[in-house]
């Protein structure tokens, strides 16, 4: 069974997402949405791969994304979030 995130993390995402665009790549804002939502993964137990499937989920149904023009845009960005999210989900924590 695939876990949930609250309605406020999934919120957080995609307000982080209306930020990016394909050319300019993840934003500030985006970055900090996917810490948070990599650090709740982590803190409980979700598998990289749970994480990747929700992620893309969210892009996938996302306006924010869905808005890219084009097919290969869209295809670049999704690319970014989920190089970023892998590698948010691997940096060791400063606790």
């Amino acid at each position: 069974m695939q876990p949930k995130l609250s309605d406020e993390i999934l919120k957080s995402l995609r307000d982080g997402l209306a930020t990016c665009s394909s050319r300019r790549g993840l934003s500030p804002e985006a970055r900090q949405a996917l810490a948070s939502i990599c650090r709740v993964a982590r803190d409980d137990g979700w598998t990289p791969e749970q994480l990747l499937i929700l992620v893309k989920e969210v892009c996938y149904s996302s306006p924010e994304i869905t808005h890219l023009t084009t097919t290969s845009e869209r295809e670049a960005l999704l690319s970014t979030i989920v190089s970023g999210c892998i590698r948010e989900y691997y940096t060791p924590r400063a606790d």
